[in-house]
């Protein structure tokens, strides 16, 4: 069957009546969290923050309570050339460790939960299991490929950002006064680079995420093969694939001032609905410290945060749930008209009408 190869402009049209159709016709919450938990995950949206508690330069502490520096700024600047770098040497290399370990850990997830993704979108019904199962064999070679991805984004990080550092490293640079400003320094000189390291290695990650991964999945071939595949598609319309992208990054910002606006407006609701009863908990963790001991406060104290976790992660995913839907579909009804087992499933012909047995002595006497 031939199919219409839709623009990057005329693809968005398709993709939010998907959304409409999966979210809204009718409304379920259980939908919007399923939907927004699969695109946590499957949706690389995932992020690490982490705290480390070092001895920071401090202002004299001789000084007064009532009085304060003569040059507050002065007194900044000094207090930013007193760090010294190596001193942490050993605390920065210990989270870095740890935060490799994580996101290997979530680079697995986001491998599986891409193909749960697909399968959800595919058949309008966020379901975990099912896609989880079927896709098994294709998100381990996937995830093949993306630890390769990873460890060659690493490595070029390392000779276009760690090389430079490290030889200011073992120069003194950052052993001395002035070794914050050094550091800036040596990264505004390795900015373009390293922005446009950034950019090939964005693109790479969008045509692996949005149009390797049905590949893969529809007609399980090796990773070699799919891209072989994609890139002929490619190379028949480049103009429309540059295109995609550029709608893609444009879309992606609007969806993140969108995402931000409606984080705000329901912040307040939110905040209600979740902080009543996690007030209430901290209400009483401070009654039982003071009656029953520390041990209960705590433990109501820890309930508390779980139930504030809990409630703040489940709106998130509600607000991210139409976004995610939005993106996978906007790439398959773009590629669905350029590869035909996709299309097949995005625009289904209906079955041809079975045949009506006729009686017998009813047939037409010829």
């Amino acid at each position: 069957m031939l199919m219409d190869r839709l623009s990057a402009i005329d693809a968005l049209a398709p993709a939010m009546t998907r959304v409409g159709a999966m979210l809204f016709k009718p409304f379920r919450l259980g939908a919007w969290l399923k939907m927004g938990f699969i695109g946590l995950l499957g949706g690389g949206m995932v992020a690490f923050n982490a705290n480390v508690n070092f001895r920071a330069p401090a202002f004299p502490q001789e000084l007064p309570h009532d009085q304060f520096p003569q040059d507050p700024w002065a007194e900044i600047h000094h207090a930013i050339r007193s760090i010294h770098l190596a001193d942490y040497f050993h605390i920065i290399v210990v989270v870095v460790a740890a935060l490799v370990v994580i996101s290997l850990i979530f680079l697995y997830l986001f491998c599986r939960f891409r193909f749960v993704l697909f399968d959800s979108v595919m058949s309008g019904q966020p379901m975990v299991g099912r896609g989880w199962r079927r896709y098994a064999s294709q998100a381990n070679r996937y995830f093949g490929f993306w630890l390769v991805f990873r460890l060659v984004t690493w490595v070029t990080i390392a000779l276009i950002v760690g090389v430079p550092l490290w030889n200011a490293y073992k120069n003194g640079a950052f052993s001395g006064d002035d070794s914050i400003i050094a550091f800036f320094k040596i990264i505004a000189s390795i900015a373009l680079g390293a922005i446009a390291a950034g950019i090939g290695f964005a693109i790479i990650s969008t045509l692996m995420k949005d149009f390797i991964m049905p590949i893969m999945a529809l007609d399980d071939l090796a990773l070699g093969d799919a891209w072989a595949a994609l890139w002929r598609v490619i190379a028949s319309e480049p103009g429309a694939w540059a295109a995609y992208l550029g709608m893609k990054a444009l879309c992606a910002i609007g969806a993140g001032i969108g995402l931000a606006i409606a984080f705000v407006i329901a912040m307040l609701p939110a905040l209600v609905i979740i902080g009543i009863p996690v007030g209430i908990l901290i209400v009483l963790g401070v009654l039982a410290m003071k009656a029953a001991g520390l041990a209960l406060g705590i433990i109501i104290f820890i309930v508390a945060a779980l139930l504030a976790t809990a409630g703040f992660s489940s709106l998130y995913m509600i607000l991210i749930a139409p976004i995610t839907v939005f993106f996978a579909s906007y790439a398959f009804y773009f590629f669905g008209g350029r590869y035909p087992k996709l299309g097949a499933l995005l625009w289904p012909q209906p079955a041809p009408p079975t045949p009506t047995p006729q009686m017998a002595g009813t047939q037409p006497v010829v």
